[in-house]
């Protein structure tokens, strides 16, 4: 004799609670970053949202995405270089997308010339440079990690 309880009816299946469900992503807010004269470093572990804004007037910006947390596969990044140097760094495999960027006497440069991992997250940038410069590396080794050949 097979018992029937309310959970085990099939017109209840429903409305248990499934663990394996897509939920619905919480939308970040974007983060903005500016920086009106020295430096300023993304350095501490931090999430990556979306969609960022960079805006340096006349100092440096570094963007690191090295110790970053990165769900995403596409990031959007807004960049605004007066007088001043946006540098974002990323972890070998990662590509970053300079092609939306206007110069105007400033400089773009992309030192991120690797094939993508797959799955690796790409960065789209758009936006401006007045006299400053953009540009994206790769995080550099120490010279011990250079000698030992880290895998």
């Amino acid at each position: 004799m097979s018992r029937t309880t309310a959970q085990s009816r099939p017109e209840a299946l429903w409305r248990m609670p499934v663990s394996g469900r897509p939920r619905q992503p919480v939308e970040e807010p974007p983060l903005r970053l500016r920086v009106d004269g020295g430096t300023a470093r993304t350095d501490d572990q931090w999430t990556v949202p979306k969609t960022l804004f960079a805006e340096s007037v006349s100092g440096k910006l570094v963007i690191d995405f090295t110790r970053a947390h990165c769900v995403r596969r596409e990031i959007d990044v807004h960049v605004r270089a007066g007088a001043g140097a946006i540098v974002m760094i990323v972890p070998r495999g990662w590509r970053i997308d300079l092609d939306g960027v206007q110069r105007g006497g400033g400089t773009v440069t992309n030192k991120v010339t690797l094939p993508r991992f797959p799955g690796a997250p790409l960065i789209r940038v758009q936006g401006q440079v007045e006299t400053g410069t953009v540009k994206a590396r790769y995080a550099y080794r120490s010279p011990l990690n250079w000698f030992r050949r880290s895998r």
